[in-house]
Formats: structure tokens, C-alpha cells, sequence
């Protein structure tokens, strides 16, 4: 029995394997993905057909005749929500049958075998999905729905660009017999999951660098070189990997601690630097703080996602002033001092990944509310 650990508890399943002569069965595998966009779309995840399954979309209107499970991507950013919707999955009978450390995690029902790959980012605009696919961030954010059997999934806007590059004559595919697991392979994969994280990411490195270079060699030759100093980093072998998320957090709620929770899912040490009460007014001159720093430190540190808090003044600073792995922000986190901070990230082999906000609550509507329901006492 296999576990992974989610917000909800630990999730115990029993590692399987597809066997060699299984083929997709169309309608249950479309009910399948049916039930997973009411699931995923309702979580607010990004996610869409990846690989050989968006070929077999596209080209076919249907899947690879010679597939023996669908893919699927979603961003590392998700991958908290996603692991939390693995519960109510389970009761409507999807059944977790296989996690890789890598990103992959694949799920069976009805007999019908889906992985989803987790795409991070290892610079600015770049994703890899943990296996031999490097691919640029643009595609999985301009995207467009593309009815595929009355089910609306997310391709890229830019389609035959993107399937050219990736794939070059991706019209005339024909079956590599890829994704095939023989009990050789079987036996691989088994020993490799019990691997210590230090020898698991290292041949991780060693197998996919030589991937990342022909991606590489692939940019520069269609006019798209990428930066030298762009590298997988994040397989390394590190004892702990650290993430660092800064904000006010003067009032702390439910949107706060969901950050922390997914921040924290991104690895195994977080981080919270809380802005100095006496320096905020530098960018929000207007700002009321209710809650001195101290006090604020104290709130968040209680929280139990949170390993360590510290004071900020400048963003920039504070990113070259600590050791870290992962810089998180919000979506509104955009003023000039956040720039020069991601930049300096993504120059030195930091990633940064932008987590949503939780709908339906922030600070300012907060203070709204607070102000609304007092104006008349």
C-alpha cells in the first residue's frame, strides 16, 4: 500500500499497471472525462488533453487507435487542489493506481486508465512535464475551447504551431508504441519508486537533461534560443526544498491560508515574510494596518503550513537576502519591486510560480465588509 500525503489526510492506493494489450474503450472514456471537467473546471485548475491524446483530438476527432490511456496536464501550481479532488474522485469510483515523484499521477476507472502529467516551470516561460516534453507557458495560457464530443477542453490558440514544433509532421503520426509497460519496464518502475530522493532526482536529471538539450538544439533552430543559464534545477537532489510567498497578511482569512497550504504543497519548507508595519506606507501610502508586525507574525506562524516567518522591506531584497527554491505570488503582485524580484529569480534558477486567488474573498472586501456593517454604530 502506497500513500501521498494531501490537506485532507493520507491518501493510501495500490500501485497498478496498464496491461500491454489494453486499448481505450471510446464511451467510457469519454464519460470519464465528462465527470473529470464538471470536477476539475469546478476547482478552478488548469487542465487540458496533453500529448498523444491532443493529437488524437485534433487529427482524429477521437483517440489513438493504438493508445492505452488518455493524457492530461495541469499546472504544479494546482497540484494541492488537485490531490484534495482526488478524495471525491474516489467516491464516484476513479481509483488512484500510480504516483511518480516526478509529476505524474495516473487514475483508473471503469477500466479506462488517464495520467495526468504536472507541468512546472524551470524559467519565465518554459514548463516540463517531469518526463522527455519541454514546453512553452504561452500554449497552456492562450488558449481556446475545442469541442471534442460535447466536451469542452483547453488546447493551445496557437495549434499547429504548437503540435509542429513539438512534434514536426504531427499530421502523419504513426504509433511509437509509447507508453507500452512490458514487465521489464514494470520492474523498473517499481524499483524506482523506492529510490531515496537523492538517487530517484539524480537519474531523473541525468535521463531528462539529455531531453532539455534537444529541446534546446529545437529553439535554436526555429529562431527561439532560450537563456544559458535555464536548467533543471529543480531535480537536483536537496535535503529540503524551501518557498518563499511575502505579503501584509493584516487580516488573515480563508484566501491566506489556502496560499500557504498550496504554497506549501510546492515542497517541504514554507517560508512567510510579512512586510514591515513602518515600511508599507513606501507603496500603499493609503494603507491602515490594523495589526502591528509582531502581531502579524505571530497569526501567520500559528498557521500550520507556515515552518518560518520573517520581516520584509523590499521584495528584491528580500529574494537575494535568503535561501529559497520556489518565489510565490499572487496574481495582483505586479508593481515594479515584484519585477525586479522575479527577474533576479529567474536569473539565478529560482522558480516562480503565480498561485490564483480563492474566490469569493480578499482583504480589501474584508475592510468593505467591516466598514459597511460599522458605519451605522
Amino acid at each position: 500500500m502506497n500513500e501521498i500525503l494531501t490537506s485532507k489526510g493520507i491518501y493510501h492506493y495500490r500501485t497498478k499497471f496498464p496491461s500491454i494489450h489494453q486499448r481505450i474503450d471510446r464511451e467510457k472514456m469519454l464519460e470519464n472525462i465528462r465527470i473529470l471537467q464538471i470536477y476539475l473546471d469546478k476547482i478552478g485548475i488548469t487542465w487540458g488533453p496533453a500529448f498523444g491524446t491532443l493529437i488524437g483530438i485534433i487529427r482524429n476527432d477521437d483517440f489513438l487507435p493504438w493508445a492505452t490511456a488518455t493524457d492530461f496536464f495541469f499546472l504544479k501550481e494546482d497540484e494541492e487542489r488537485f490531490k484534495d479532488v482526488l478524495w471525491l474522485l474516489k467516491e464516484i469510483g476513479f481509483e488512484l493506481v500510480r504516483y511518480e515523484r516526478r509529476g505524474l499521477y495516473c487514475l483508473v476507472r471503469k477500466g479506462q486508465w488517464l495520467s495526468f502529467y504536472v507541468l512546472r516551470k524551470i524559467s519565465a516561460d518554459i514548463r516540463h512535464s517531469g518526463g522527455s516534453h519541454f514546453l512553452f507557458d504561452k500554449y497552456l495560457h492562450q488558449t481556446v475551447k475545442w469541442d471534442f464530443k460535447g466536451i469542452e477542453l483547453n488546447v493551445p490558440q496557437e495549434l499547429d504551431e504548437y503540435l509542429t514544433f513539438q512534434y514536426g509532421d504531427w499530421v502523419h503520426t504513426k504509433n511509437t508504441n509509447a507508453g507500452k509497460i512490458n514487465k521489464i519496464e514494470e520492474l523498473k518502475l517499481k524499483i524506482k519508486d523506492v529510490l531515496p530522493d537523492k538517487i530517484y532526482y539524480s537519474l531523473i536529471l541525468k535521463y531528462h537533461q539529455k531531453d532539455f538539450e534537444a529541446f534546446k538544439r529545437r529553439c535554436a533552430e526555429n529562431g527561439l534560443p532560450i537563456p544559458e543559464n535555464v536548467e533543471l534545477s529543480y531535480l537536483k537532489p536537496r535535503k529540503n526544498k524551501k518557498i518563499l510567498t511575502v505579503g501584509v497578511y493584516d487580516l488573515l482569512h480563508k484566501g491566506h491560508v489556502e496560499l500557504y497550504r498550496r504554497a506549501k504543497g510546492l515542497g517541504d519548507y514554507l517560508i512567510v515574510a510579512a512586510q514591515d508595519s513602518d515600511f508599507i506606507l513606501k507603496y500603499k501610502p493609503s494603507a491602515k494596518v490594523l495589526n502591528s508586525t509582531e502581531d502579524r507574525k505571530y497569526m501567520i506562524k500559528s498557521i500550520r503550513y507556515v515552518d518560518e516567518v520573517i520581516t520584509y522591506t523590499d521584495v528584491d531584497k528580500i529574494v537575494q537576502e535568503i535561501d529559497f527554491d520556489v518565489f510565490v505570488t499572487g496574481p495582483d503582485q505586479c508593481h515594479e519591486g515584484f519585477q525586479r524580484a522575479i527577474r533576479w529569480c529567474e536569473s539565478h534558477g529560482k522558480e516562480h510560480i503565480v498561485l490564483a486567488r480563492t474566490d469569493g474573498v480578499s482583504s480589501s472586501e474584508l475592510k468593505a465588509k467591516i466598514a459597511e456593517k460599522t458605519k451605522n454604530k
